[in-house]
């Protein structure tokens, strides 16, 4: 009888172009796969993948798997929720796509704390400097986003409110002109520290004057630039330049000082920390409503 890991095993290979990399993503040596995969066929007395070269193709057969086999997997996890609920205890997987820092420094110790409540859940957690739903190695059932949104598609949650800001280092703002507005960055030839992320048009700064609403858009020419966000912080603190980054990241530094805020007079664009899914409300499993709640009343509490 075929079972609900024959299923998963066989949608995780056939999504794969061959053995060595489907045996990176289930954690195991590629001759288990192979030898799983013959087991799995013998089960059924069908041939559900055809090696053609170093690449695998689906046969007629694994097709009726993969357009069944998620369907069935969902009503399973279902029944077994539901039986789980009548006593409160959460089960299943969650698969959860972020942006690099703030899942290595917000995100993965709730993930952690979460665990702890509901040892029956497992979480698997991958972080990305570009977090794409089409392009995650693993299909997402949240995906963690900041910056502007351009998956329109998908159900969005406001997780944390967050805002954008201008600041440099105490050494850097003692040995150059003093900032007043925006057009300075540009004629008086400061030094802008560009994040590349989201696929984001990056060196394009905005600005509003908080009282008269006056908006500015600004191209910089950046003199460092980086994916890592941890890297452009710390070229800031080194006194190398000006950035422009979310709040959440630099709350130590502006209150330590390290950082100063520049222009405040003037606001960015909002960055709010919001999580996507693919399901509304309604729908989505107490799994992910459950660590949506507790994501959420975390952040609040140390952001």
């Amino acid at each position: 009888m075929l079972a609900i890991n024959d299923i998963k095993f066989f949608i995780t290979i056939a999504a794969c172009k061959n053995f060595s990399t489907a045996a990176k993503q289930l954690h195991v040596s590629a001759p288990y796969v192979t030898q799983k995969l013959r087991s799995l066929e013998e089960k059924l007395g069908l041939i559900l993948i055809e090696r053609q070269g170093r690449q695998l193709k689906v046969t007629e057969h694994g097709q009726i798997l993969i357009d069944m086999g998620p369907e069935v997997i969902r009503q399973m996890a279902s029944i077994e929720e539901q039986l789980r609920s009548a006593k409160d205890d959460l089960c299943g997987h969650i698969n959860i796509l972020a942006p690099i820092g703030f899942g290595e420094k917000k995100l993965s110790p709730i993930i952690g704390q979460f665990k702890q409540q509901h040892p029956a859940v497992s979480i698997d957690l991958t972080l990305s400097d570009r977090p794409s739903w089409t392009d995650a190695p693993l299909q997402p059932d949240i995906m963690f986003y900041i910056g502007e949104l351009t998956q329109a598609h998908l159900y969005r949650m406001v997780i944390s409110p967050t805002r954008r800001v201008l600041c440099a280092s105490p050494d850097y703002i003692s040995t150059m002109p003093v900032l007043t507005t925006p057009e300075q960055l540009m004629t008086e030839r400061h030094n802008c520290i560009v994040l590349r992320e989201n696929n984001e048009d990056v060196s394009l700064w905005r600005f509003q004057h908080i009282e008269s609403g006056k908006e500015y858009r600004l191209r910089v020419t950046p003199s460092l630039t980086s994916n890592i966000a941890d890297v452009v912080k710390q070229w800031a603190l080194d006194g190398l330049g000006i950035i422009n980054r979310s709040e959440w990241d630099l709350i130590t530094e502006l209150n330590a000082g390290t950082l100063v805020e520049l222009l405040p007079e003037y606001s960015l664009p909002q960055v709010d920390i919001v999580a996507l899914m693919a399901t509304g409300e309604s729908a989505r499993a107490r799994k992910i409503s459950r660590f949506l709640e507790f994501a959420k009343g975390r952040l609040k509490e140390i952001l």
